[in-house]
């Protein structure tokens, strides 16, 4: 990736983002909406989930253009359950230079090193694969094109803040 220019936007301006109570209207399968409401950081439950074939890879995690990028997944047995984009802009980086460095722990670890961190509600959007992040996630998990599940999380630091994009594959909880 070019990291003189920006990363395209990862989800569409147009998308419509839904909080957690509208889940029910949108979304039948109890099993994924039971996912997608999970309170905080997944990696827990997704760890508990696979047991012993539990793998997060680090995919990426560098500047690109004016934000420093970070990408990961989770694996149970070889498949992939969940694809995390997390996006910090170059101010709030420079400022929290932590948030460059987080290596192979996982986002949640990190975080709680910091209880000066706040999150805000979860918003949740049902994408199609045009969308950057999507047609991204879909292409790494090797999956064909189809509408997924993406949880989006605002974390607000006292002088900046960066944003996580969850995007939930259909095999995430059936090992």
């Amino acid at each position: 990736m070019d990291e003189s220019a920006d990363s395209p936007a990862p989800v569409p301006e147009a998308a419509l983002w839904l909080p957690g109570t509208a889940l029910s209207c949108y979304e039948g399968d109890d099993a994924l909406r039971d996912w997608l409401l999970t309170p905080g950081l997944l990696t827990q439950r997704i760890k508990a989930a696979a047991g012993a074939q539990f793998v997060m890879h680090l995919l990426d995690e560098r500047r690109h253009g004016r934000s420093f990028i970070r990408e990961i997944d989770m694996c149970c047995a070889g498949v992939v359950w969940l694809f995390a984009h997390t996006r910090v802009p170059e101010a709030t980086a420079a400022r929290h230079p932590w948030l460059t460095c987080i290596g192979e722990r996982s986002l949640g670890e990190a975080l709680a090193e910091h209880p000066e961190l706040e999150r805000a509600p979860f918003r949740y959007a049902k994408l199609y694969p045009d969308a950057w992040l999507l047609e991204r996630a879909l292409a790494h998990a090797s999956l064909a094109p189809q509408p997924l599940w993406v949880r989006h999380s605002a974390f607000i630091l006292p002088d900046g803040g960066f944003d996580l994009y969850e995007v939930f594959f259909p095999q995430l909880g059936r090992p």
